[in-house]
């Protein structure tokens, strides 16, 4: 049986080296990440878990779960499983190199380079100073024309308790 200290001690002596490896395995996808020459956020996308996860597992706060551990390994086939876990070897697997993902700007067989045969000239437009024209304006008249008398009949208002009133004016008020 342990005593106290011996306990801590023995506890201590196994926890450092996995720790120690812990720190190494965020320095190794940090390495990926250089790799790959993406950020943080992009990884985290590529291997789809959440940006702050990542963040997490890069500040040392967190430390990378199995779940995001196989992600990286199933995302990024060239990377040495060896490596990524224990780091030993290399971070590339032998005889694998880096598998680009298809795209559609780079020139190959399926998409040929465009050539032009005849150059395409540009027409030039002269631009000249507009003519600013004055508008003669003159007095005009506007013409009111009476419309018809419209008399209101009711007035009906509606309350929010579902109960309204009816307005009717009076035929013989003057004002």
């Amino acid at each position: 049986m342990f005593t106290k200290k011996e306990k801590i001690r023995h506890n201590v002596s196994i926890n450092i080296p996995f720790l120690l490896n812990i720190i190494q395995m965020k320095d190794r996808i940090l390495r990926i990440m250089e790799h790959e020459g993406i950020s943080p956020s992009k990884f985290a996308e590529e291997i789809g878990i959440q940006r702050s996860a990542m963040s997490h597992i890069i500040s040392g706060r967190n430390n990378p779960s199995l779940d995001v551990l196989t992600k990286i390994m199933q995302r990024f086939t060239y990377v040495d499983t060896d490596w990524l876990l224990f780091g030993k070897g290399t971070m590339v697997k032998n005889g694998i190199t880096k598998i680009e993902e298809p795209n559609l700007f780079r020139e190959n067989e399926i998409n040929p380079p465009i050539v032009q045969i005849e150059p395409e000239y540009r027409k030039h437009a002269e631009f000249s100073k507009p003519e600013i024209t004055t508008k003669n304006t003159g007095i005009e008249q506007i013409k009111y024309e009476e419309r018809s008398s419209k008399n209101v009949s009711k007035i009906m208002i509606f309350y929010s308790d579902n109960t309204f009133e009816t307005f009717t004016p009076e035929k013989n008020k003057k004002e």
